[in-house]
């Protein structure tokens, strides 16, 4: 049950000018048709020529002396009686011999040893033809044209301080998204045995387009899109910053579905993509209030906002109906309460909030005895100074002199001794 190579000079050559090319010496003669639109597996056309010499032969006996068209991105699979018994995957033409062993003719494709370790086992087992024999084609090219649709999925935003960029709150939002992805055949033995034997039926068509396979998968899908999306969360980031997360989610989910797909069906996931993936608008509306609200928090947003609110009242006087005298008038009662001295108060206290903040992110700090952590010159808790730093004038071990006995050394250039 081998197949033989053909010379070079007659492959690529269609049915009909196979006739010519081998005069009388092949049977029947097996291809794959047409294999576009999403058609995965499909049952071999068997066409018998003008010249054939097997005019009433039986379709689900493959005649020794028959030829086989392997094209690009197919594997060829020699099915009898459910169980497959030869396979190709490189590009050719070949005459089938019942006498020889099964050819297991992988080319460059990875993956195909379990396939044909199980061939060689059948066949040692005594594997002849016995009832039916019939040729299978599947596709091994990109199949494309899988939708998804995340549906809800809950997601951890996350804001950050606007001075240390670190995360300090977040809120669950619910996300939603689509996109588009694709895969490939990448173990035919296991996708015919889980999938396409299911396919051949009585008549032994042995179809499988994409859309008899995308419902299953398409739900396992959008779960490793969930469990890749729970990822992020890990992150700390904001629903707005997954676009630049995007390549390393697909990643994830990638390796995800590869894992499961290949184990369970013998296909892997060529690739994926996100054309969308956002916060719903009930979300949105409560990271903007919580944003807004948290101005109020902050006294340097405070006060601008409070300035912000004097000069619309300025400018709301100046267009009063009742008169502008009116309007200012009443501007001179908000004036009565130091408004101004309280927006200039809280630019202040906001200010120093500020330079403490950087002071404490860039480690410039010191711990006075009272317990306060500081960063001017005396603390405001006590009143205490500011320590000088210790003075290190020379290595207490070598002897070895400083220069600057106020920033000494970590360790004595002389001795190598730790200072301090």
């Amino acid at each position: 049950m081998g197949l033989i190579r053909l010379a070079a000079a007659v492959l690529g050559a269609g049915a009909a000018s196979l006739n010519t090319t081998l005069g009388n010496s092949w049977i029947d003669y097996f291809e794959s048709g047409d294999m576009s639109g999403g058609v995965i597996q499909k049952r071999a056309n068997r066409i018998v020529g003008p010249r054939s010499k097997n005019k009433n032969s039986d379709e689900n006996i493959i005649s020794s002396g028959s030829i086989i068209d392997v094209q690009e991105n197919q594997c060829m699979i020699l099915v009898e009686d459910g169980a497959i018994v030869d396979f190709c995957a490189e590009p050719g033409r070949y005459q089938f011999d019942a006498s020889q062993a099964p050819s297991a003719l992988a080319g460059s494709n990875s993956g195909f040893a379990a396939l044909a370790h199980s061939v060689v086992e059948q066949f040692k087992a005594g594997g002849q033809r016995v009832h039916t024999q019939r040729v299978y084609f599947i596709n091994l090219g990109e199949i494309q044209g899988f939708k998804w649709g995340s549906g809800n999925i809950t997601f951890d935003h996350w804001e950050k301080d606007w001075t240390t960029d670190k995360p300090i709150w977040h809120i669950a939002t619910t996300l939603m998204g689509n996109g588009v992805y694709s895969i490939q055949v990448t173990d035919p033995g296991k996708f015919f045995s889980v999938i396409g034997a299911q396919a051949t039926g009585s008549n032994g068509s042995g179809l499988v387009r994409r859309e008899d396979i995308e419902p299953q998968i398409k739900s396992e899908a959008i779960a490793a899109i969930r469990q890749g999306v729970a990822g992020l969360n890990k992150l700390r980031i904001g629903y707005q910053d997954i676009a630049a997360n995007e390549y390393q989610l697909t990643k994830d989910v990638d390796k995800l579905l590869d894992e499961e797909w290949h184990e369970a069906r013998g296909i892997s996931v060529f690739k994926i993509a996100i054309n969308m993936l956002d916060a719903d608008e009930k979300s949105k509306a409560q990271i903007t209030k919580f944003q807004e609200t948290r101005g109020y928090t902050d006294p340097s947003m405070l006060g601008a906002y409070m300035g912000i609110g004097q000069t619309q009242a300025a400018q709301a006087a100046a267009a009063n109906t009742a008169g502008a005298i009116t309007g200012f008038a009443a501007m001179g009662m908000m004036g009565q309460n130091n408004a101004g001295a309280n927006i200039a108060g809280l630019m202040q206290q906001g200010a120093q909030q500020q330079a403490a903040k950087s002071a404490i992110q860039s480690g410039d700090t010191w711990t006075c005895s009272c317990g306060s952590v500081n960063t001017g010159k005396f603390c405001p808790n006590c009143g205490s100074p500011k320590p000088a730093p210790a003075a290190a004038a020379f290595c207490t071990n070598c002897g070895q002199p400083f220069p600057d006995p106020a920033n000494p050394p970590k360790f004595c250039p002389n001795c190598g001794t730790k200072i301090g």
